[in-house]
């Protein structure tokens, strides 16, 4: 009886088990939320590691090109479990593990593909075919990931750095009509 127990709490939980890194928060039009070492208000990108074990990041990447999956490559990072990653898509293309991380390119307001891709090219987890607009005029809202279901919520008070916190004010982006395809998780 405990093997059955313990079998079915295991094909229960199965499907809430994460297996790598994940990008959880970004914001393609920081005007004011948090700046980069250079005092710029820079767009930004959240990466987490949501497993029990420390996750390398040496030769992931992130990319706003479904046809470029090695856009930018990720130096020697290791997260460890828990832990968040901010790094800044500001075009400066800053790769020293130990400062502040920089992608090559820029997010775009207008919205586009975002994608996290493994060292062997499989997707951990995009927003395609593109994530929605982001208006430069409404101040401090970021697109991430809910941490209660994994869905796809417009924060109007952005954590980066930190674990999103769903407001009252939080909106759905399916909801809200902004949305017709949620960001993938691949395993």
């Amino acid at each position: 009886m405990r093997t059955f127990l313990l079998a079915a709490l295991v094909v229960c939980l199965a499907p809430l088990a994460v297996r790598a890194a994940v990008i959880t928060e970004f914001m393609a039009t920081n005007q004011n939320t948090v700046t980069d070492e250079d005092g710029t208000y820079s767009d930004w990108i959240e990466i987490y590691n949501p497993t029990g074990a420390a996750e390398s990041l040496l030769g992931w990447s992130l990319t706003d090109n479904a046809l470029d999956l090695y856009k930018w490559v990720f130096p020697d990072v290791t997260l460890q479990p828990g832990e968040y990653r901010l790094v800044f898509a500001s075009s400066k293309n800053r790769t020293n593990p130990l400062r502040e991380l920089h992608t090559n390119f820029k997010l775009s307001a207008a919205g586009e593909y975002l994608g996290l891709i493994r060292l062997d090219g499989t997707v951990a987890n995009d927003f395609s075919p593109a994530y929605p607009p982001q208006t430069p005029d409404v101040p401090f809202y970021s697109y991430g990931l809910s941490p209660l279901d994994g869905s796809l919520l417009v924060f109007d008070a952005p954590t980066p750095g930190w674990q999103n916190t769903p407001e009252p004010a939080t909106l759905s982006l399916l909801a809200a009509g902004l949305l017709a395809l949620a960001p993938r998780r691949r395993r």
